[in-house]
This record gives structure tokens, C-alpha cells and sequence, in this order.
């Protein structure tokens, strides 16, 4: 409780300053006496509870049988079940580990735990609603294996059902129920990982990739947005954008495909700001493409939204001359060569197995590298060369003969146990975090995650180039056999 601070608050109880810093102490009596006061609602009970005695019944339910947690606790099935966070995602578990998700869906299924492993549930259909949840639910259809194209106002050939034709149907992209249905279908066909198989709406993504002008730049950021700003002048949340990687995928006259890293930039020096840098050194990297012609592409509208917002910061776009402002603005949707969202591409007209209908990078890449040949005839062998990496091969298979993910790769790049690589965003803003903070670190340590960061940042937008790839190839297979 907040007692013991009152002393320390005015009489308006309002915050009082901890010398400079930016702590405060705050009274929070009232709103802990609200918690403890206030009812409390939960999937499997028919009335509201008082918080104290909510708790106080789930610690005698959980304290009586703590190993038959499903015998003693009745919760039903839901659309919470869509996040439960008591769900091991680990089909090789076999019962090793308890798993609340299980617990409640053998009691409400009937289905054998050695068969929780094998059997896809319908809270997994991918961006599934409420509403279409709670109508499977109650039909008593619980698994993929249950479900019907019809389930999704689909026939079996993935075109919508008679009068179901809507504004979100066309014969050239894939739709939300479409996505859905070939999710179901890929997993009812029990297709293995290194049997996957691509689907694409050929004349959607043909359209859409007439569009492209060559050469083609494939561009990431690195960013944090702190509630506690690092650097003075700046306010809680306000974008710091640190990092970005930058390839370019073109083609020789006689049709050659080259992918190189062309260029790079990272600022983690503890105290300096380096949205200025940034946008200097992002001008330098695509300033081209206004002049010269070529498309630039993003995945998803992250890198979009973090360059406006910095470049409507006088304090950043005032060090950049009237040409280098306008090279980047040219780069927004309003502009006159705006980003591409690869993320939308891959949403509106490809869909793979394995990837559980996500549009998400790095859900996408092993999926779409197990389907692709032209990926093991371009990556297959060891001879990926950048400033980062040399001599690598990034199209790899297990001892099973499945491609193993490259940012799995790029985790085992790294051998020191005493450090972790850094191989998906979060860990990327950590490490920029521990290197404004730490004033402890050793220049080894430093150099370690600086070094860490670029090969991350790099495999993203070389992952990038990998699906224009692929995507390019399968539509030349699809041409071919029409």
C-alpha cells in the first residue's frame, strides 16, 4: 500500500519531484482500493465476484489439486483462447509440461492428450473474429479437422459461395476467408514442411510487379521510441530512428539477377541523437531513385511513418539541404515514388503453407524457401559475400531435409555462450537500450552488438529481396504452364 508515502505528497495529494529525476512519488490508495473493492467477470462464472474472494477461490482450486488443474477448474472454450498465455506451442511436449491451453481444450473436446500435439484448433485460424469463433464453438467443430470451405462462405475451389460475392472478393487477390481456407486445407492435406507448396493469384501479382521499375531498393529501419526519452529535448515515445540496411536486387541485360548489401547505417554512440545522421545518410543511400528510376520497398508501413514523422522535425530535417528533403519525400505516399509495402504484396497475393496464413516476415521466409527451387539455386551454395557476412550459404537443410529459417542461421553465427545474437526486433531495441545505459560496457562487449546489429538488420532486407525472388520465379512457372 501507498501509506508509508503520504508524508512525502502535498496535501492535494498530488506528485512531489525526487530531486531531478523524473520519478515522482504518486498516491495510489484509491486505486488499489478500487482493485481490491471492484468485481471481477471471467469466462466460467455466471456472476460477478468481489476481486479478494475471486483470487481467494482460484488459490483453493489451484493449492487442492495443482497437477489435475483440469479436473478441479472448469473454463470454458472461447475467443480468449485465441492469446492464452498458458499455451505450449511445442508439439514435440508430449505432456512434459503442464499446459493450461490443453487443460482446457481436452475437457471441453474429449480429445486424448497424445493427440493435442497433432491436431490444429480453430482458435488458430488465422485472424479469426469473435463472432466467427464463438459460431464454430457452437457447432462443436473444435479442429481444422473439422472445418469445411463452406465454414468460410467459400466452395471448395476457394471462390465465395452464390450471393457471398462482396467488395472484398476478386479473382485477383487473395481475401481474408480465402487466406483462412487454404490455411485449413494445407493442414487437413497433412502436407510436411519440406512438401510445401505455394499459391499464388498469378494475375494480381503479375500486375503488381509490372509496376516495379528496376533497379530495386530494399529498405529497413532499426527504431526505438522510449517512454524515457535518451537524449535531452526529446519527449516520452518520440521516434529514435538508430539503424537501417539497404539492397538492391537488379538484373543484367541478359536477365542475370544480382543481389548486393549496397549500403548501411548505424549510430549508437551513448548521448548523440541520430535521427540527423539518419536522414543524411538515408538521403545518400536512396537519393538516387528520384533521378535515376528504380522502386523502393518497405514490409509494412513502419519505415513510412517513422521517415515522416522525423522529416516534419525541423530540429532533424533542418541539417538537410532543400534536394535531400525532397529526394525523401518523394519516398512518401504522397510523393512521387512512394514505398512499396512487400507486406501487402505478400498479403493480397501469396499465400504459403507453413506460414499459418501470416503475412509476418519471418512466418513467411523458411515456408517460402522450402517451395522455392530458384531460392536453393540462388542461395544454395556458399557464396553470399557482404561487409557482414562471408562466404555464407543461407538456403541450409536440417538432418531431416527441411530448410532450416536464416535467422536461425544468423543465431548460430555467433559461438560466444556468453552472449546472444540478435535476431528478431525486440532484441534489436534492447541491445540499442543497453548501449546508451551501460557505462560500464567494454569496448568488447560494444563492438560485440554492434556488430550483432548489422548482420540482423541485413538479413531482413536481404530476406526481402529473397521473396521478390521467389515470387519472380513462381510466376515465370505459372506463365510457363499456361
Amino acid at each position: 500500500r501507498a501509506k508509508k508515502l503520504k508524508d512525502t505528497l502535498d496535501k492535494e495529494g498530488m506528485a512531489q519531484s525526487i530531486d531531478d529525476s523524473v520519478a515522482s512519488l504518486v498516491n495510489v490508495d484509491d486505486l488499489v482500493d478500487k482493485v481490491l473493492t471492484g468485481k471481477v467477470s471471467y469466462p466460467g462464472t455466471k456472476k460477478t465476484l468481489n476481486f479478494t474472494k475471486a483470487v481467494s477461490n482460484w488459490s483453493e482450486i489451484i493449492n487442492k489439486e495443482r497437477s489435475e488443474l483440469e479436473s478441479t477448474f472448469s473454463s470454458p472454450i472461447g475467443s480468449q483462447c485465441i492469446s492464452c498465455e498458458y499455451r505450449l506451442n511445442d508439439a514435440n511436449n508430449k505432456g512434459k509440461a503442464l499446459s493450461g491451453f490443453d487443460a482446457c481444450w481436452r475437457e471441453a473436446t474429449g480429445i486424448k492428450q497424445e493427440d493435442m500435439g497433432e491436431n490444429k484448433f480453430v482458435a488458430d485460424i488465422y485472424s479469426s473474429t469473435k463472432r466467427t469463433l464463438a459460431k464454430l464453438l457452437n457447432e462443436n467443430k473444435y479442429t481444422f479437422a473439422d472445418l469445411t470451405a463452406k465454414d468460410f462462405g467459400l466452395n471448395e475451389d476457394g471462390a465465395p459461395l452464390g450471393d457471398k460475392k462482396n467488395k472484398a472478393y476478386s479473382e485477383d487477390t487473395i481475401n481474408n476467408s480465402q487466406r483462412q481456407w487454404l490455411q485449413v486445407k494445407s493442414v487437413q492435406q497433412q502436407r510436411t514442411s519440406s512438401e510445401s507448396s505455394h499459391y499464388i493469384m498469378k494475375k494480381g501479382l503479375e500486375s503488381e510487379m509490372d509496376k516495379w521499375q528496376y533497379p530495386l531498393h530494399l529498405i529497413d529501419f532499426e527504431t526505438v521510441s522510449p517512454a524515457l526519452p535518451y537524449f535531452s529535448g526529446m519527449s516520452p515515445y518520440d521516434v529514435v530512428c538508430f539503424q537501417f540496411s539497404h539492397h538492391i536486387l537488379d538484373r543484367d541485360h541478359d536477365g542475370t539477377v544480382n543481389v548486393r548489401h549496397e549500403s548501411e547505417f548505424i549510430h549508437t554512440t551513448p548521448g548523440e541523437c541520430s535521427n540527423g545522421p539518419f536522414l543524411k545518410a538515408l538521403s545518400n543511400a536512396l537519393g538516387c531513385v528520384v533521378s535515376d528510376g528504380g522502386t523502393v520497398f518497405r514490409w509494412s508501413s513502419h519505415e513510412t511513418t517513422v521517415l515522416k514523422t522525423i522529416l516534419s522535425s525541423p530540429e532533424f530535417s533542418d541539417s538537410l539541404s532543400q534536394q535531400e528533403v525532397e529526394s525523401l519525400s518523394a519516398l512518401l505516399p504522397e510523393g512521387s515514388h512512394p514505398m512499396v509495402d512487400l507486406c501487402d504484396v505478400a498479403r493480397d497475393y501469396f499465400y504459403v503453407d507453413g506460414s499459418g496464413g501470416s503475412s509476418s516476415i519471418k512466418r513467411l521466409l523458411r515456408p517460402t524457401m522450402n517451395a522455392s527451387a530458384e531460392l536453393k539455386r540462388f542461395y544454395g551454395t556458399p557464396t553470399y559475400n557482404s561487409n557482414n557476412f562471408q562466404n555464407l550459404q543461407w538456403y541450409q537443410l536440417d538432418e531431416l531435409g527441411n530448410v532450416i529459417n536464416p535467422y536461425d542461421i544468423l543465431s548460430r553465427l555467433d559461438t560466444d555462450k556468453d552472449r546472444s545474437a540478435i535476431a528478431v526486433g525486440g532484441a534489436a531495441a534492447a541491445a540499442y537500450h543497453t548501449l546508451q545505459t551501460n557505462s560500464d560496457m567494454s569496448e568488447q562487449d560494444r563492438s560485440y552488438i554492434h556488430s550483432s546489429l548489422l548482420r540482423y538488420c541485413e538479413l531482413d532486407t536481404l530476406s526481402m529481396a529473397m521473396f521478390v525472388q521467389a515470387w519472380q520465379a513462381f510466376a515465370a512457372l505459372e506463365k510457363a504452364k499456361s
